[in-house]
């Protein structure tokens, strides 16, 4: 279920946030310094981080989930949740959120990971793997024989889908250049907010942004970007009536935020890429029927 994996990779990414984005710069630096260690140590010391990091999230979940979410109650079975349509318990904005997550995650782990000293497509495909591992093997492979739940296929191939996505970004920067995946939250402070706002999908919109700076050099129009957006109402995960859920897709026009604050906060402005602000773009909003 996505609030599940969505608490152990977010959890963790508050944490390696701290090394994410390291600079040309750094990154050159870090090289050089790296270069002066003797290969097996290296070798020993970046895999180790790396074995340990899936081992610690995967004890974490494994631990978690017996205590709080019942693994081994029920024998293992698979479920299928539905994909986008309003039958489901959040018209498939859940879904996006699986992609969403391990892309991110996929990202951030890269960048971690070449900072301890792997390549770049090395860093980037054991972020891919570390990613996938933690999302399909120790949550829904968990949620299988968690009674109530089961296993999804659908956030299973989600979970893949963000992964590979984020590995692909990884390795050509063109079209992280180009292309960014985001998410927005924007809590309606009139109404009740879920303590868990990782999954509260009433706030939240998914969104596909085109930046123009990826394409043109042009002064002033590489400011601007093109979103692509889709998100759900009134499902309240599957307890809303069916008549009045909501799925809305929408086209917008805002301002790259990266860009503006990155002569000011530098490598840190690029958690815009990955962050949509609020009322900082105007859209077309189309109802699904």
């Amino acid at each position: 279920m996505d609030f599940r994996v969505k608490k152990v990779l977010l959890n963790t990414l508050l944490l390696t946030s701290l090394y994410a984005e390291v600079d040309d710069t750094n990154q050159t630096t870090l090289t050089q310094t790296l270069s002066t260690v003797p290969e097996q140590e290296e070798y020993l010391n970046k895999h180790t981080k790396v074995i340990l990091t899936n081992a610690i999230m995967g004890g974490a979940t494994i631990y978690w989930g017996l205590t709080k979410w019942d693994y081994g109650s029920d024998n293992p079975v698979s479920r299928d949740e539905g994909w986008f349509e309003k039958e489901t318990s959040n018209g498939g904005s859940d879904k996006l959120g699986h992609f969403y997550t391990n892309y991110l995650t996929t990202r951030i782990f890269s960048s971690l990971f070449n900072y301890w000293g792997y390549s770049k497509s090395d860093a980037a495909l054991y972020a891919a793997v570390t990613s996938m591992v933690q999302s399909v093997i120790f949550v829904e492979i968990g949620d299988s024989s968690s009674k109530g739940f089961g296993f999804s296929y659908q956030d299973a191939i989600m979970d893949v889908v963000g992964a590979a996505v984020g590995y692909i970004w990884e390795m050509y920067p063109t079209m992280s250049n180009k292309i960014d995946f985001r998410v927005e939250y924007a809590p309606d402070f009139s109404k009740p907010i879920r303590s868990d706002i990782t999954t509260d999908y009433e706030n939240m919109k998914h969104l596909m942004v085109l930046k123009a700076e990826g394409f043109t050099n042009t002064p002033v129009l590489e400011y601007f970007e093109l979103h692509l957006g889709y998100y759900t109402r009134k499902f309240y995960h599957g307890r809303g009536p069916i008549d009045e859920r909501e799925r809305t897709i929408y086209a917008g026009v805002g301002i790259n935020l990266s860009k503006v604050f990155r002569p000011v906060i530098g490598k840190y402005s690029t958690f815009f890429n990955y962050y949509q602000t609020p009322y900082t773009y105007v859209s077309y909003d189309k109802e699904i029927e």
